[in-house]
């Protein structure tokens, strides 16, 4: 390769693997937090899943796993567009494991899933 080459490669190249670095350093913590979102939605699933085939204080243990689960503002930005997303998730489990139990007990404890989870989750 000539001098004239190399003087117009390198510095080409050099910008090139410097804008490939730089987009690999913007995309990997929005990887993480896709990443995590599918994570917490996945876990979401499982717990209704395995309450909605659970008696009653297994189902109470479950929901309050869904519902302590890395809160909003913990593996994702309060408010950004994951969390939304992983807080819809989190919210049809919760009402879904509620009423279930509801069907399995003679008392209402209402939508809010803390009455549910003291009354019916056995502490250790």
């Amino acid at each position: 390769m000539n001098e004239s080459r190399r003087k117009i490669l390198v510095p080409i190249l050099s910008a090139l693997v410097a804008a490939l670095l730089t987009a690999a350093a913007l995309y990997f913590p929005l990887f993480l937090r896709v990443t995590f979102a599918d994570d917490q939605t996945h876990i979401f699933d499982e717990m209704r899943t395995k309450a909605l085939a659970s008696d009653t204080t297994e189902a109470a243990q479950c929901l309050e796993y869904v519902v302590r689960y890395y809160p909003s503002g913990t593996k994702q930005v309060t408010a950004s567009f994951l969390d939304r997303i992983v807080e819809r998730s989190r919210a049809r489990a919760t009402a879904d494991i509620i009423a279930y139990l509801r069907s399995r007990v003679p008392v209402d404890l209402g939508p809010a899933p803390e009455p549910w989870i003291q009354q019916y989750a056995k502490q250790p």
